[in-house]
């Protein structure tokens, strides 16, 4: 009876330093937070749900359990190639660049902490001589993600439209020979005060639609898991998190209340990673599994992936 609840209760879910000090490594070039120097991107024109909501009977979220689905194209690397992005929309600096098929860091500045005295700022550059590669991990879950291998502070970037969902295996990391603590964790985009009057209508009308398109896609997926009791209560638990963990994330994001692009680039991922499940949930039952994965065992895996 309380997992049922809990299903109807998801079904209806919306969301709506004082100092600073410069440390460099060994071989790394210290190099100042740029203030405003990124532009807000044009909104996507290409929503999230677009080609993924198929039609039953003239209503979507309401599938028969043989129909094939097909996942709507991740965003494509293009949207933040030669972009300056910060975490928050305020800290640091992360540059893409292409090198023939490959992606690499052209830039990464990290801001942080002196580990001897919390309460000073301090900044790492990571960008030296050689450019840093970023090894593809694949769109298993909806969305194109690299790493950067890194023993100091090993990265991993989901690529979203016009901004990068960045997270640490490893948590905050530790530059002990240049006094500094920096956590890295979150999404890294343009800067919040760079959102025009349109960019930001724009936003909320994009955000409207993904919204109905995630729950519309929440729907399917739990119909998708209707024999799979474990895979169902996990995909509503993992939902009924979603909000609260995508409040925590954009709540450092600068101006978020202004302009949300924040919650509309974390809400666009959550989209297309349910579109990714029902797709796997489909060559399931059709007797085709890519991942050689059950509906369970993918929806476990999901908790071990970054807060959205």
């Amino acid at each position: 009876m309380r997992f049922i609840v809990l299903t109807a209760a998801i079904l209806a879910f919306s969301a709506p330093r004082i100092c600073s000090a410069q440390m460099v490594l060994p071989g790394a070039i210290s190099a100042p937070t740029p203030a405003g120097q990124a532009g807000a991107p044009p909104m996507s024109s290409s929503p999230a749900h677009r080609g993924g909501r198929p039609t039953v009977n003239g209503s979507s979220g309401d599938l028969d359990s043989k129909a094939q689905f097909t996942a709507a194209k991740p965003p494509s690397v293009e949207t933040v190639l030669g972009k300056t992005f910060s975490l928050h929309g305020s800290h640091g600096a992360l540059e893409i660049e292409k090198s023939g098929a490959n992606l690499r860091v052209a830039r990464l500045v990290l801001t942080g902490d002196k580990i001897s005295h919390p309460n000073l700022a301090c900044e790492i550059s990571m960008s030296g001589a050689e450019p840093l590669e970023l090894r593809p991990l694949g769109a298993s879950d909806g969305v194109e993600r690299f790493e950067l291998q890194s023993s100091a502070c090993p990265l991993t970037m989901d690529v979203l439209s016009g901004a990068l969902r960045v997270s640490s295996p490893k948590g905050a990391c530790l530059f002990e020979q240049a006094d500094c603590r920096v956590d890295p964790t979150g999404l890294w985009g343009p800067a919040g005060d760079g959102f025009s009057e349109i960019q930001v209508k724009s936003i909320e009308r994009e955000r409207s639609s993904l919204e109905k398109s995630t729950r519309a896609h929440f729907r399917i997926l739990l119909n998708k898991y209707k024999k799979d009791k474990a895979a169902a209560q996990a995909a509503v638990i993992e939902q009924a998190a979603f909000s609260a963990n995508r409040a925590q994330t954009c709540r450092d994001y600068d101006r978020e209340e202004t302009h949300g692009f924040c919650a509309l680039r974390l809400t666009e991922a959550r989209d297309y990673l349910l579109q990714s499940r029902i797709s796997q949930a489909s060559l399931a039952k059709s007797g085709d599994k890519p991942n050689h994965e059950s509906p369970s065992a993918a929806a476990k895996r999901a908790h071990s992936l970054p807060k959205q």
